[in-house]
């Protein structure tokens, strides 16, 4: 039988968080068809006739003049035909043909002139496809936390026992929003990284010092694998397990997790309480952007959610934020609207991402993501 391990937000953590207490290749492109070339056509062959009797013939113009009949001086050739036009611009067009040689009286005329080659001009070229999508910056190296081989332990939990609500939806110790539409396996929520619908109910707690001290926030948003034999999922970490309200999380305060029900019952444990496993932290394979939210009721803080990486520090026009115990980001002054927050992650890679709206208790989508992790 499976052991659910105890409630995890105390009632003053729960009460604090809701009262607001200080709280993206180049595309070859088709090229441009081939131009068909106009064929030049050779020049019209000329009718001569021969010159009469002791006076020269005259050729008419193109086939050169026919042979002069009778007189005692032969008459001349006829002229060429005219120099036949090349065909029209194109692309590829032939030569154009030359004007037929005239027929001389005793003297051949002129062969017509050479038509000129229809100088063909291909197309227009292609034109490439679209600017590649970057498909964001260059993975980098991160360095984002231990793994426990060996030494790890699992419990499972639900929303229903006792995490607080407001809204219509539950708040974790991290701020993220939790939802129970129909009992412990349907646990799910916002802004985890889900790679479809139903691993959006993969998420753990992690250890924290007590219910009004949560020491280990800083893991807040980070990803955690999960092995059994075969099986592994991907929790992304989103609450607290109070070491005073919650044995196993103070027996193995370094490698215990509280898993939600359908993370815990995919790995197919035959145990409640497993010891003796492995767990190891890893990057978020998280869709889309990082998701900012400005906190209902405190317009001077806000959750950032859906990152690779956690996050590990927050500043404002050189301000720097201070992280709640509840997992907002707190600052001095309220947050405008078209604000410029630039975040550190834990790998100490750095993102500049905008505030759009100061509408709270509401995801807004930067359009900015850290790299991803080599």
């Amino acid at each position: 039988m499976r052991r659910r391990s105890a409630l995890h937000l105390a009632a003053s953590l729960a009460a604090a968080f809701m009262a607001g207490a200080g709280s993206g290749c180049i595309s070859l492109g088709h090229p441009g068809p081939e131009g068909e070339g106009g064929t030049g056509e050779g020049g019209t062959p000329g009718s001569g006739t021969g010159g009469v009797v002791n006076q020269t013939g005259t050729g008419g113009m193109g086939v050169g003049g026919q042979v002069g009949t009778g007189g005692t001086i032969t008459g001349a050739g006829g002229n060429g035909g005219v120099t036949g036009t090349g065909g029209r611009a194109a692309s590829g067009g032939g030569p154009g043909s030359g004007g037929r040689s005239g027929g001389g009286g005793v003297m051949t005329g002129a062969g017509g002139g050479a038509g000129l080659g229809g100088r063909g001009t291909g197309g227009a070229p292609g034109t490439g496809g679209t600017v590649p999508g970057t498909g964001g910056a260059q993975a980098t190296t991160c360095n984002i936390g231990p793994a426990v081989n060996g030494s790890g332990s699992f419990t499972n939990y639900s929303f229903g026992q006792g995490t607080g609500m407001e809204n219509g939806y539950y708040v974790t110790a991290c701020g993220y929003h939790g939802h129970e539409p129909s009992g412990n396996t349907s646990d799910t929520v916002e802004n985890v990284a889900s790679m479809s619908p139903a691993k959006a109910g993969y998420f753990a707690a992690i250890p924290s010092q007590s219910s009004s001290n949560f020491d280990s926030a800083k893991y807040c948003g980070a990803c955690a694998q999960v092995s059994n034999g075969g099986n592994s999922v991907v929790v992304t970490i989103i609450d607290a397990c109070p070491e005073n309200s919650n044995p196993p999380c103070q027996q193995n305060p370094n490698g215990h997790l509280d898993l939600s029900v359908p993370a815990f019952n995919a790995l197919g444990f035959p145990v409640g309480n497993p010891k003796n496993t492995t767990w190891k932290f890893v990057p978020c394979p998280v869709t889309g952007n990082v998701i900012v939210r400005v906190k209902s009721g405190n317009p001077n803080e806000i959750f950032i959610e859906n990152g690779i990486t956690s996050i590990a520090s927050v500043s404002m026009n050189g301000t720097q934020a201070n992280r709640q115990s509840y997992g907002a980001w707190h600052f001095n002054n309220n947050i405008p609207a078209g604000a410029t927050l630039n975040l550190t992650d834990i790998a100490g890679r750095m993102l500049t991402v905008q505030v759009n709206s100061t509408a709270q208790n509401q995801n807004q989508d930067t359009g900015k993501q850290f790299p991803k992790c080599m």
